[in-house]
């Protein structure tokens, strides 16, 4: 080979690796560059009226009781996704863009504002040493009681989620649950994993985009009957008198 073609080759070759190691570094979870809150909603005592029953002296009644309460460990979000798969350098300016408005993909939360996305494993309820906040630990920093019906492993007590890729991390047989559907359970969408940062010791959930049927992009009716992209429970303590609200912050992985 000319030497004169030599050194520009290996040039060209050295700029295209850094490049491609570039992109391959950031191929992982990242921030939404918007976050809008709609709207929320909380029960509401008075959608059920006081029921009673007419005492009698001298006799002795028996009676049946149904009640319901709202927890005091979990918070409740869902909503739309739209967004766009690009080719950017590390300035942000755009090579080239794809706008998806029914994208596929995942959405992640965390209290931790920085996640290790390459050291991230399925949550472990009874991993022990180097700071792992296994259940025991966790369900005390949310002030939740072993024999709790709403506690944590109480709630992810599935293991049957779909492959879950997490940049290039692939991962089954994570804690799950479902989300309701029209009020009513399922097992179906809508599943809801716990992951974990074993860097930072940091909790995660995680949840699919629907529809997640490649090529369909149909919504699928969330809880409420209405049609929604994702849904997902984050732990939060409400127990007695805390009225402190806890910040979680959000990734998206689009496909």
């Amino acid at each position: 080979m000319n030497q004169n073609k030599l050194v520009p080759l290996l040039v060209v070759l050295a700029s295209l690796t850094a490049l491609s190691a570039l992109v391959f570094a950031q191929n992982y979870p990242v921030s939404p560059q918007t976050l809008t809150q709609d709207w929320e909603s909380t029960f509401d005592v008075n959608n059920y009226p006081a029921q009673s029953n007419d005492a009698f002296a001298g006799n002795i009644t028996h009676l049946t009781i149904f009640g319901i309460t709202q927890t005091k460990a979990w918070q409740g979000y869902l909503g739309n996704i739209t967004g766009t798969i690009v080719l950017d350098d590390a300035n942000n300016n755009t090579f080239y863009n794809w706008s998806a408005a029914e994208p596929q993909g995942e959405v992640y939360a965390s209290t931790n504002i920085t996640i290790d996305w390459a050291n991230i494993a399925c949550y472990n309820f009874t991993a022990t040493g180097g700071g792992y906040r296994n259940v025991s630990i966790l369900e005390q920093e949310f002030n939740i009681q072993t024999d709790d019906v709403d506690g944590v492993n109480e709630t992810f007590n599935l293991t049957n989620h779909p492959t879950l890729h997490v940049g290039y991390v692939t991962l089954t047989g994570c804690p799950t649950t479902y989300i309701f559907q029209n009020d009513n359970r399922q097992t179906t969408n809508f599943p809801n994993m716990l992951l974990y940062d074993t860097t930072g010791n940091a909790l995660v959930f995680a949840t699919f985009i629907e529809n997640d049927e490649s090529g369909n992009t149909t919504d699928i009716n969330g809880y409420d009957g209405n049609p929604t992209d994702f849904q997902m429970l984050v732990l939060e303590d409400g127990h007695g008198n805390d009225t402190q609200t806890t910040t979680y912050y959000f990734w998206v992985e689009l496909e």
